[in-house]
């Protein structure tokens, strides 16, 4: 009897749902802290400003684990890595929710960030290349737009726990959503297929390679700029008090999910339109909400508006730059793939000082401050496109 030929192609509908639940889980960590932390400093009998580490730590090692892991999956396979940081976090998630103190806390909470940043460079790339090629721009797409959906979903999760138990059962929980995910993902995925011949340093030495794409660095800039608007206009809107209560931040926070639900219907229209057209596209729209908010003032209906405007543009840029660099990257999608996600989350680290800086002139400096970094994201997208035509 002849040996079955395994398929070439994961079905979609089976591996993306259980991405984006590992997307929302995995990039939430870093933002399921702030509803609690009050609850955090009150156990540890620690300052409003230590618990600032806890983001801090998170995201250092978040941003390193996209370098680290990513060549890790091209030599070992998507699969393997992406169940081997699945596991790992939910054991480094479980050991941060049982920290007797900050000072326990936070080099957990570096190695959490650091084994959840194996998470998004396998997902992608697995994503690039073990699906359909009719599917994978709607399926990129919905990664992409988990992982920002988590900014809000994040926090409101926790929030909702908080109500209920102790902060220490949101690490728990999520502890165990990593193992139940893990489980899935084991289910769905086909088995890798490591490049032949291939070791870690070869895999290692793609980075540089990826890094003299010279079409890429200005991608790599916009994307940057473009999470470090993300960031620095839900960090304003709090600094600057021009919207007051914990509540009223979070539904204002709430009111971009839709579009966020949104975004991935809208990858079929928008694969007709190049990518750094798509970067372009969605970095002008966004500098359109910012310049826009600038007289908005403190009315929350339209700030609700236009921060929906503002993720709706940022949320087509996401996924544009991601597949840009995978695709250019190769045979070395998830390295590509992990650089550019590396550069959003060194972007990410630069929002908040962002917000505090523009914040002390209001909220209006704070708008006018993001749509100029936006326009100048846009003429990055424009520079890299421009390089990329010359050198086809």
């Amino acid at each position: 009897m002849p040996a079955r030929i395994p398929p070439a192609y994961t079905p979609a509908y089976r591996v993306v749902p259980v991405f984006a639940l590992a997307a929302l889980l995995a990039t939430g960590q870093m933002y399921t802290p702030i509803p609690m932390f009050s609850a955090m400093e009150a156990s540890w009998n620690v300052g409003l400003g230590s618990m600032t580490w806890i983001i801090s730590a998170f995201a250092f090692g978040y941003a390193g684990g996209f370098v680290l892991f990513g060549p890790m999956a091209d030599r070992f396979g998507r699969k393997r890595v992406l169940i081997a940081g699945l596991l790992a976090a939910g054991v480094v998630t479980l050991l941060t929710g049982l920290a007797p103190s900050l000072a326990a806390a936070i080099p957990l909470r570096v190695l959490q960030g650091l084994a959840i940043g194996s998470i998004p460079p396998a997902m992608t790339a697995y994503a690039t290349v073990r699906l359909a090629p009719d599917r994978r721009a709607v399926a990129v797409s919905t990664i992409i737009t988990s992982f920002l959906a988590a900014t809000v979903i994040g926090q409101l999760a926790s929030q909702t726990v908080i109500r209920f138990a102790d902060w220490r059962t949101v690490f728990i929980g999520s502890a165990v959503l990593f193992g139940l995910v893990a489980l899935a993902a084991s289910r769905v995925m086909l088995p890798d297929r490591p490049a032949a011949g291939a070791n870690l340093a070869s895999s290692y030495a793609a980075i540089p390679r990826v890094l003299r794409l010279a079409s890429l660095l200005p991608m790599f800039g916009a994307g940057a700029l473009v999470m470090a608007a993300m960031v620095a206009i839900y960090t304003g809107i709090e600094l600057t008090g021009i919207v007051t209560g914990t509540g009223e931040l979070l539904a204002l926070r709430a009111s971009a999910l839709p579009v966020m639900v949104a975004l991935p219907f809208l990858a079929v229209p928008l694969a007709r339109v190049a990518r750094p057209n798509q970067i372009v596209l969605g970095t002008v729209v966004a500098a359109l909400a910012m310049a826009a908010a600038v007289f908005a003032g403190d009315h929350l209906v339209m700030l609700a508006v236009l921060l929906a405007v503002l993720i709706g543009g940022l949320g087509i840029v996401g996924p544009a730059a991601n597949q840009t660099a995978a695709e250019a990257g190769g045979e070395h999608r998830a390295a590509a793939s992990s650089v550019a996600m590396f550069s959003l989350y060194v972007g990410a680290t630069a929002g908040p000082l962002i917000a505090q800086a523009a914040a002390v002139h209001g909220f209006a400096a704070l708008a006018l401050a993001l749509a100029g970094m936006l326009l100048l994201a846009a003429g990055l997208a424009l520079w890299g496109k421009r390089i990329q035509a010359s050198r086809d």
